[in-house]
């Protein structure tokens, strides 16, 4: 069949073979693994900020008349809206002075695109009070009269902790809170920005 100098030839036509495609499979084990962000079900504009699903987030909180028609303090948080993509994590706060220290409001939303035009919220609703540190009768008056500094506050007490999923259809979700007599609502909206 094969001459001696045949047989011998082929172990290296075999190795020559067996070599390159060692290296291959060498070369693809160590490639990075394929991971979520290289999938081809990550659209193709990810990196840009106007995403395939934009949603409309706005968040105001205002402060409503007593039983009594006594207005609450300022308005705490005018509206704020933002375009953003689906399912991105927002952010809100503020602070107001009150009678009795510094009160903070933090608002976390994420809106999600549900079918028929229905709008997922979770949001994350926190309001912490500081009240003022005490001071003498001659410090105060120094302070009402803008002759002294505003009084110092103590540390941030959580007054309301809140947070919920609802699903809204082109209404804002109200969230009505009282604090110390003080009413407020929590306006919350999500709208799809699709044209």
């Amino acid at each position: 069949m094969f001459s001696r100098s045949e047989q011998q030839k082929q172990p290296f036509v075999g190795a020559a073979v067996a070599g390159p495609m060692l290296v291959a499979l060498a070369i693809a084990g160590t490639a990075t693994p394929a991971v979520g962000a290289n999938s081809l079900a990550t659209p193709i504009t990810a990196e840009l900020r106007q995403e395939l699903w934009p949603v409309k987030v706005a968040v105001e909180i205002v402060a409503v008349d007593d039983d009594d028609g006594n207005a609450g303090p300022a308005e705490p948080m005018p509206r704020r809206e933002v375009v953003v993509p689906d399912g991105n994590h927002l952010a809100f706060s503020t602070a107001v002075w009150t009678s009795r220290g510094r009160r903070d409001f933090a608002v976390d939303v994420v809106a999600h695109h549900h079918p028929r035009g229905d709008m997922e919220i979770e949001w994350d609703l926190r309001v912490e009070d500081a009240p003022y540190q005490t001071v003498s009768v001659g410090e105060y008056v120094l302070h009402r009269l803008r002759f002294g500094p505003r009084p110092g506050v103590g540390p941030e007490q959580v007054r309301i902790s809140r947070a919920d999923i609802v699903t809204t259809h082109g209404e804002p979700h109200v969230e009505a809170v009282e604090i110390d007599g003080a009413k407020y609502e929590v306006r919350i909206f999500a709208l799809s920005a699709r044209g």
